[in-house]
């Protein structure tokens, strides 16, 4: 049905040794009504010939250049070529699972507008993975099996951005990737998460995710770990905090310290407590450390959580089960 475009949006930079399969998942897709809107971010290897040359015999794909440089410019380039009546993301070194547009079209059209889809993913490598790869895609299958995703927002993304797809009409109501800061795939998120969108999750996998020591968030300084925290805490100022309520940090390691920089940077009121009896009592940039059990002298309170360890996480977890508003930044 032509009710039923799809305009996949992807990027790309030297990606030749990737590109090529990557096209063909997209080629071999069930649902068929859809457009490839390829941007060409200043590519020094064969990307975009790759891409040029399958785009003059099939008309699905389209080439363009990027009119700015890096990934944002690149998404907002892309943007301007939209003319389906759904929207999705593709990354140019993963591949899309054959079912995947056909199963997010018809989730969609069951849900209806103010709805983001996305599905489970799967890593992938040449290498051995990681073991934070594997906790990262059991913690994201988790999130798309009990719905919970904007719960642990603060956390991480919690929608991979090569794995979504949602109305078109209702991505420009949301300005696309205008005004977006890196990382601008989470920051996209908090979008959505800030509109009371709904997230919905097709069962089966939405993405075979490649690792390989070229992928961007590797290697791109705002992809780095310390541009994630900036990020939190501006979009928890501006969705969730709330001026009627004492706002208590839990954490004082590496974390902790990071986060409470932040606080401390924007002149926000905070109580700063720990559960490490080494550090409470502890002067750190001019705030007394107190002990962990404060918080439950201040019912009517917002917590971020800030600590790193997953076996205190888990006692931390049980221990704030009363508390409504809290917030785990880890």
């Amino acid at each position: 049905m032509k009710d039923d475009k799809v305009s996949i949006l992807m990027p790309f930079k030297n990606e030749e040794s990737h590109l090529s399969e990557t096209l063909s998942s997209i080629l071999q897709q069930s649902h068929e009504n859809w457009e490839l809107i390829a941007v060409d971010d200043h590519s020094s290897d064969q990307s975009a010939e790759l891409v040029g040359r399958i785009s003059e015999s099939e008309p699905r794909v389209s080439l363009h250049k990027n009119q700015g440089t890096g990934i944002l410019d690149a998404l907002l380039t892309a943007q301007d070529h939209i003319s389906g009546t759904f929207v999705s993301r593709m990354d140019a070194d993963d591949l899309m699972p054959q079912h995947r547009l056909t199963r997010q079209v018809d989730l969609l059209k069951q849900i209806g507008p103010d709805c983001i889809v996305t599905g489970k993913v799967e890593y992938f490598s040449e290498d051995p993975l990681g073991n934070g790869f594997k906790k990262y895609e059991k913690w994201l299958n988790g999130l798309c099996e009990e719905n919970r995703h904007f719960e642990e927002v603060y956390k991480e993304c919690v929608i991979p951005s090569p794995a979504w797809m949602m109305y078109v009409a209702d991505f420009f109501a949301l300005r696309g990737f205008k005004g977006l800061q890196y990382p601008e795939d989470y920051d996209f998120v908090f979008r959505l998460y800030k509109n009371n969108f709904k997230v919905a999750s097709i069962p089966q996998l939405a993405l075979l995710w490649r690792d390989h020591p070229k992928r961007a968030s590797r290697n791109l300084p705002q992809y780095a770990e310390q541009t994630f925290f900036p990020l939190k805490w501006r979009r928890f100022r501006e969705i969730d905090l709330r001026e009627d309520k004492p706002l208590l940090l839990l954490g004082a390691g590496k974390k902790g310290k990071a986060l409470a920089k932040l606080i401390i940077r924007s002149n926000t009121p905070f109580t700063w407590v720990s559960g490490n009896e080494k550090k409470q009592g502890k002067d750190i940039y001019g705030k007394i450390i107190a002990p962990e059990e404060q918080i439950f002298q201040i019912p009517e309170c917002q917590i971020i959580v800030a600590v790193s360890s997953p076996e205190m996480l888990t006692k931390i977890r049980a221990r704030m089960g009363k508390f409504p508003d809290v917030y785990y930044f880890c």
